[in-house]
């Protein structure tokens, strides 16, 4: 007799909701209303957690439905409703106990209680500090199975850099330490399902040695080195105390003379015979790409020393009313050269005529150091101490300097000199005698070999070609210089 009048109940409500227009029409699967709940899952979250309450007759109308979480008042929102499942979040405020699900007019306690998770907890860090791609565990509760429900992060410079979230447990997680920008101590926060934890722990970023280049503070340019040089090495990381940091050179152990966080300079130790160099801080090590090579006996250094030494040469830009039409011979100044004006006396054809300034010190169609009287017949002016050097760095020590010469015309109207001196200028032919390391008389189309020796080591050398020439159609022209390392003259 309950049932029938249980039905009429719901026959009338059926009836009531048919007049509504708005009204959900739900066909019911079991023609017995009674509801029942067969498991809720998960039985323990966070709140937020999404909860599935399986069971039979709850309908598919959210409208005669209601969720009850232990220690809240108010239903929760449905996130779904069907006649044998609902889903629902866990609710702020919610505590350990059973749901209650009201279907229609029916009330069910289920004995499957809920319990809530208290928000994350961090305990402890495995290591204070650390650098990028590190691992580092972090000990605690409350922080669910579920690798991608994890965050654990810090804010620096107004954005949050997260770790790499290897492994979770309740009680631990696996991490890498991120790549980040601004180094030293930071908060890492840590949320579940979007659950803040509880505390902050701290975590120091370490800047990684890293050695971006090499250098030789020695007057030889290059990777030459010797046994007490200091080499400056540059990069970022290496601190600011020089016990905390240690260098080698090919594996052996430099002296570290002093230390910021982007230069070291330390000295080539005794016995180095070759190799990279490499810093070690904090147990972590940065190497150069670059080897250093101890300066042997019969070493050619001309690249090391020299720039544009050789065919071919390359041309500096015309200067304004410098450049012809490119007819007939062709005259530049080549680059990295110092060219007097006595040497920039030749013009460049322009149609019929000529250019309106001289150039010099470069044959270009012929692709030849040159210095040069003549041949073009515009304004012939004889070379009055002409100069073509650059200035450079070397040791002390023995050297042998080659130079192939393709042409001297008319040898005997002047004089053609190679030149080496102390100092950032050549000598004048008058001073040649006095102010020179070594020179060479050019007079003929030959290779040239000339052995010339640094007793000590000068801030600057110079090195190149002097001329005085007395007769038009007059040159000297040079297709290349070697410069070779003998070896030391201790």
């Amino acid at each position: 007799m309950k049932k029938i009048l249980f039905v009429l109940h719901f026959l009338m409500l059926a009836f009531l909701w048919a007049c509504d227009d708005d009204a959900e029409i739900v066909r019911m699967e079991n023609p017995d209303p009674n509801a029942t709940i067969t498991s809720v899952s998960p039985q323990r979250g966070l709140v937020g957690t999404v909860v599935t309450i399986a069971g039979t007759n709850f309908g598919a109308a959210s409208q005669l439905v209601q969720v009850y979480f232990t220690g809240v008042e108010e239903s929760v929102p449905l996130l779904s409703c069907e006649d044998k499942e609902l889903q629902v979040a866990v609710p702020e405020g919610a505590q350990t106990g059973p749901l209650t699900i009201v279907v229609m007019d029916q009330k069910i306690v289920t004995d499957l209680e809920f319990a809530i998770t208290p928000d994350p907890e961090m305990a402890s860090v495995s290591v204070q500090q650390g650098y990028a791609s590190d691992e580092i565990v972090i000990t605690g509760s409350n922080f669910g199975t579920t690798v991608e429900d994890v965050r654990l992060y810090s804010v620096i410079d107004g954005e949050e850099i997260e770790f790499e979230i290897l492994s979770c447990t309740d009680t631990e997680i696996k991490a890498k330490v991120p790549a980040v920008s601004e180094f030293g101590q930071f908060d890492l926060n840590l949320s579940v399902l979007g659950r803040s934890a509880v505390n902050k722990l701290s975590f120091t970023y370490l800047e990684q040695a890293a050695i971006t280049s090499v250098t030789v503070e020695n007057p030889l340019i290059g990777e030459f080195v010797f046994a007490g040089d200091n080499v400056i090495v540059k990069g970022t990381g290496f601190g600011t105390v020089v016990d905390e940091v240690e260098v080698t050179m090919g594996g052996l152990a430099a002296t570290v003379v002093s230390c910021t966080n982007e230069e070291i300079k330390a000295q080539v130790p005794d016995g180095f015979t070759g190799g990279a160099v490499t810093v070690t801080r904090n147990n972590r090590q940065a190497v150069s790409e670059k080897e250093l090579q101890v300066l042997a006996p019969n070493t050619d250094i001309t690249s090391s020393v020299l720039k544009n030494y050789k065919q071919p040469f390359s041309a500096k830009a015309y200067s304004e009313g410098q450049a012809g039409d490119n007819t007939g011979d062709v005259w530049a100044e080549p680059t990295d050269w110092i060219v007097n004006d006595a040497v920039k006396n030749m013009y460049n054809r322009l149609g019929s005529g000529w250019a309106s300034a001289p150039t010099g010190g470069l044959s270009t169609n012929k692709d030849l150091l040159t210095i040069q009287v003549g041949w073009n017949k515009k304004d012939v002016t004889f070379v009055s101490n002409g100069k073509i050097y650059q200035s450079i760095k070397l040791p002390k020590g023995q050297y042998k300097v080659q130079i192939a010469v393709e042409e001297v015309t008319n040898p005997t109207r002047g004089t053609r000199y190679f030149v080496i001196c102390e100092g950032e200028e050549l000598p004048d032919k008058e001073a040649l005698e006095t102010n020179n390391i070594s020179y060479l008389a050019l007079d003929t189309k030959q290779n040239y070999e000339h052995i010339f020796t640094l007793n000590q080591v000068y801030d600057n050398i110079s090195l190149g070609f002097l001329a005085n020439i007395t007769q038009s159609e007059s040159n000297l022209k040079v297709s290349s210089v070697k410069l070779i390392y003998l070896g030391s003259n201790n």
